[in-house]
């Protein structure tokens, strides 16, 4: 049997837990329970091309460093457990996103970032308990799409009318899955 997951227009809630430039960016939800690695794998394949930028805030698991330095990644650490991640290629990717998926699955945040001429330097987050998530350094005008990976879903932040409502953005979902009609915003 089928996953299911829906797609709706994020709720202004969402949307506020970051400090973005007004009215940039059209958001989006997907809400799947348990995400799975494929789920974003092949969501991420399908919308963008390379060069993705991860940025994995607390690897607070000794695997996932492990990994990331036993198959030479290249990555940007900040702070003493986030690391920024440029993947360039299908095998990365596949392998970033497993340790995506056990991040979010324990209550972590993923941030994916893609655009044009982004770097890593530029995509540190900033968190304080009583503001928004910043990205201080960021220029927003190289910034695409943006995706706040959590335990029960995606949300999307994108400037491309490719991804900016939900019966669009469907089309990149693999076929593994199934969209919830009645709990969608289609």
């Amino acid at each position: 049997m089928k996953k299911e997951y829906f797609v709706q227009y994020s709720h202004n809630s969402i949307i506020n837990g970051f400090s973005l430039p007004k009215d940039m960016f059209k958001s989006i939800d997907f809400g799947i329970r348990d995400i799975e690695t494929d789920f974003l794998f092949t969501s991420i394949k399908n919308m963008f091309s390379f060069p993705v930028f991860f940025v994995l805030e607390s690897v607070i698991f000794e695997h996932v460093e492990r990994i990331i330095f036993e198959r030479n990644i290249p990555s940007y650490k900040f702070a003493s457990e986030g690391f920024i991640i440029k993947i360039e290629s299908v095998d990365t990717l596949k392998v970033i996103c497993d340790c995506t998926v056990d991040l979010v699955l324990n209550g972590l945040t993923v941030f994916i970032f893609f655009g044009q001429g982004l770097s890593e330097v530029n995509l540190v987050p900033t968190r304080t308990w009583d503001k928004p998530i910043e990205f201080k350094n960021l220029d927003f005008e190289k910034v695409d799409t943006f995706i706040d990976v959590h335990e029960v879903g995606l949300t999307i932040f994108s400037k491309n009318d490719k991804y900016n409502s939900p019966r669009k953005v469907t089309h990149y979902i693999s076929e593994a899955y199934l969209l919830d009609l009645e709990n969608s915003d289609i």
